[in-house]
């Protein structure tokens, strides 16, 4: 599970959050345009449970090639099966604490814009460990990507929709309200049919059950829903 740590010419580890590089495309531009493609460097994107790990990964993997030239990386694809609060965050810091254990003088880089993960880089470095946390917001598009993701029904989704999807699942009788994953996307798309659909329902589901678990209002086990 952990060979892909074992390789001693690695200089640079990339530990990048799924949740906010759900776009694959974006995402390799973002380390082409930091040079971390031109370096030796273990990349491992955390994929949540809610996206499709094997499509992710040969999309990025088409795009690399498409640039027509040598890299020395390694790119690994992580799937987080919990969906439970800040799974995805855990199990990235715990493998970056474990790269850092075998390879210590490596670069470590996080790319979050959840500024979560500022506790786990001010501990390491003041251990000595170069490691720093980098947003993903500034990865650089180019005009047609721009224009492809306004139009795509996987762009971000406004926080008034969730705010308002979220709003109306509460108002529903705890009793009547989907137990499971499958059942409140159903729920979702049948509340808001215009803006909720099969592209992007998995994306507003993950949103509004973060939000939910946040709140301390419902919490996931095993695919199965708990409110509270």
């Amino acid at each position: 599970m952990i060979d892909f740590f074992q390789t001693i010419n690695v200089k640079r580890f990339v530990f990048a959050d799924g949740d906010n590089v759900s776009n694959p495309k974006v995402f390799i531009d973002f380390l082409n345009e930091h040079k971390y493609l031109e370096l030796n460097s273990q990349i491992i994107c955390f994929i949540g449970a809610n996206k499709n790990q094997n499509n992710w990964y040969n999309t990025a993997v088409k795009y690399i090639q498409s640039f027509d030239k040598k890299t020395s990386f390694n790119l690994t694809p992580i799937r987080i099966f919990s969906e439970g609060n800040n799974a995805l965050d855990m199990v990235l810091s715990f493998y970056a604490g474990l790269a850092m254990g075998q390879n210590s003088r490596a670069e470590f880089v996080i790319v979050s814009n959840d500024k979560g993960y500022d506790s786990v880089v001010e501990h390491f470095s003041s251990l000595g460990v170069q490691i720093k946390r980098i947003p993903i917001c500034n990865a650089a598009k180019n005009d047609k990507e721009k224009s492809s993701e306004s139009k795509s029904t996987n762009a971000d989704l406004s926080l008034e929709l969730i705010k308002n999807l979220k709003k109306q699942i509460l108002q529903i009788n705890n009793k009547k309200r989907p137990q499971k994953i499958a059942a409140l996307k159903n729920v979702l798309k049948n509340l808001d049919r215009k803006n909720v659909t099969d592209k992007n329902v998995d994306n507003v589901t993950n949103q509004i059950i973060k939000k939910l678990e946040k709140e301390k209002k419902l919490s996931v086990k095993n695919q199965r829903l708990e409110w509270k």
